[in-house]
């Protein structure tokens, strides 16, 4: 049995509440197929959030992001189907590329740069996939490139046009 709830409350009690729902123990009732028994066991509630998260990252990381996330593509998982669909128009997301033939072709490293004129060491992009966490890819959605300035903590004015994480 599922029970879909919204919370609110003050932070420290939320936490407090969510480990006294993960603390709950009930009687869970199963009928050995092979014996042909009742059997009876001990089952923990499960608190599982369903939440709604968004990942900022630069457009040239498209592959390393969704290739260690292991999405392959337009995933229209059945649990999902109706409500990605929903909320990728109301979120007004594009829908996940497909996987090009032959796989993501994943770096294994942030691309090399530059830090105020200075090269950048490459970052290792690790693996994002974890075995217990359900990921249902929803959609992506472009940032703006634009000009923007910036001022310096010592006054001086600079301008990049850059994408607008």
């Amino acid at each position: 049995m599922h029970l879909i709830l919204l919370t609110r409350g003050i932070l420290s009690q939320m936490e407090d509440w969510k480990a006294l729902m993960r603390a709950q123990r009930f009687p869970w009732k199963r009928k050995n197929l092979k014996t042909g028994e009742e059997e009876q066991d001990v089952v923990q509630g499960a608190l599982r959030p369903i939440q709604i998260w968004e990942y900022v990252f630069p457009e040239e990381s498209l592959n390393d992001v969704l290739g260690n996330l292991q999405i392959e593509g337009p995933i229209e998982r059945p649990e999902i189907k109706s409500i990605s669909w929903a909320l990728r128009k109301m979120l007004k997301l594009k829908q996940i590329p497909k996987m090009p033939e032959g796989g993501y072709k994943v770096s294994g490293y942030t691309p090399l740069g530059t830090i105020n004129g200075k090269p950048m060491a490459p970052i290792p992009a690790n693996n994002m996939y974890m075995q217990g966490v359900a990921v249902y890819p929803i959609g992506i959605k472009e940032d703006i490139t634009k000009d923007y300035k910036f001022k310096l903590e010592n006054g001086e004015e600079v301008e990049y046009n850059q994408e607008g994480l």
